[in-house]
């Protein structure tokens, strides 16, 4: 996927803590001062979903009039290609989230927007404590979206600053202006396990996943039977524990046996040493590839037959609608919280239960050899277009 694919991004720094560069000049940023603005704070410029989908619903939300800001600790990385010409970034010169409360309320004051919006446990208790620190009068509105499954993740996020900040979560949602989950899954989780006030708390209806760049590449290239490779099955996750890449190739190996599949992983992470170990130790280097991380999972969801997800846990999956707006056939684990819904109660794709090899191996050889209703799939997947959720925000934070 190459959005507005240009590195020539203007980077405000806000020349706090000796930081170098020129203060941030209000006046100048809200040049319109009667349209809001609406700066968002991700941690940084690379990353997985969460962040790439900020960026994503960011530019979508630029480009309906609204003067949109990115802050980031790390404003080089390899989501900057995916921002927007005219949808600023400003640096937070911070080391770490733990140290940037301080530079990011200073920013947050010059910037003056007029909503904040935060992703992720982290950066939304960073971005609670910095707005906390401004008279009330100053602060934006405060809009936390929470991406993945919460009871879950404060024992399992691969990051141990998001495990700590589930601690703090259910304070800091409950006040918050907004709080966004993806799921109704996670918005019940908030409520009944963290005490966040159900009315505090909506559920987006879509999700920026598809760009309109990517919507207009997918209608010319739509993946034909003559594109895909036969029995190329692929799978799209960061390279950690909760993705269960161990279990999906302890799947393909029985998968293996009967059926002349391939299995491709895309993605980075540390249980990259593992993973190798096993594919050797199951014999299946000819089979299993680990390809690396990419920034066009369309290039490979276009090519397979079947994208699988092994995951322990989700937010919602963006690789699923990803590949159902390939028309790409889809077996997933049902796992908290994202798959049900995305895969409508198992009517667009495979579900299985979590870490079980012989469900995921049998629901994968079934997907092989069934035809796939791609136009239906690709259908499904319109509702999480980056004007939708854009739509849906301006709609419900009131911002037109």
């Amino acid at each position: 996927m190459m959005l507005h694919g240009t590195n020539k991004k203007s980077t405000f720094h806000a020349n706090l803590e000796g930081d170098v560069g020129r203060p941030l000049d209000a006046s100048a940023v809200n040049a319109v001062t009667c349209r809001p603005h609406v700066a968002f704070f991700i941690r940084a410029l690379h990353g997985g979903g969460a962040q790439r989908d900020a960026i994503l619903l960011a530019n979508s939300l630029f480009e309906t009039g609204i003067d949109v800001s990115i802050l980031t600790l790390v404003p080089e990385g390899r989501l900057r290609q995916f921002v927007a010409d005219g949808v600023r970034i400003v640096h937070v010169p911070a080391k770490r989230l733990a140290t940037a409360v301080i530079l990011l309320r200073n920013a947050i004051s010059r910037l003056q927007p007029t909503v904040l919006f935060s992703s992720e446990a982290a950066p939304n208790v960073a971005a609670y404590a910095a707005t906390r620190l401004l008279s009330p009068g100053s602060r934006p509105r405060l809009v936390l979206r929470e991406v993945t499954a919460p009871s879950i993740a404060k024992g399992l996020d691969p990051y141990l600053q998001n495990r700590l900040a589930f601690r703090a979560a259910g304070y800091v949602y409950s006040r918050a202006d907004r709080v966004l989950t993806l799921t109704e899954g996670a918005r019940r989780d908030l409520i009944l396990n963290f005490g966040v006030p159900a009315d505090r708390i909506s559920v987006m209806t879509s999700n920026a996943v598809i760009d309109p760049p990517t919507a207009a590449r997918l209608a010319l290239g739509k993946g034909t039977p003559e594109t895909r490779e036969k029995g190329l099955l692929v799978a799209i996750g960061r390279l950690s524990p909760e993705k269960d890449h161990l279990t999906l190739i302890g799947a393909f190996a029985d998968l293996a046996k009967r059926a002349p599949a391939r299995l491709v992983i895309i993605g980075e992470g540390p249980m990259r040493p593992a993973l190798e170990d096993t594919i050797a130790r199951l014999e299946l280097g000819d089979r299993v590839t680990l390809a690396g991380a990419t920034n066009d999972p369309f290039e490979w969801l276009l090519k397979a037959e079947v994208l699988v997800s092994s995951s322990k846990f989700e937010g919602l999956g963006n690789v699923l609608i990803e590949a159902l707006a390939c028309g790409t056939a889809v077996v997933s684990t049902d796992c908290p919280y994202g798959p049900r819904e995305v895969l409508e109660g198992g009517s667009l794709g495979g579900l299985v239960p979590v870490g079980d090899k012989k469900a995921l191996s049998n629901a994968i050889e079934l997907a092989l050899n069934t035809p796939t209703d791609r136009a239906s799939l690709r259908r499904a997947a319109e509702r999480h277009t980056t004007r939708q959720a854009a739509a849906y925000l301006i709609s419900n934070l009131e911002l037109g």
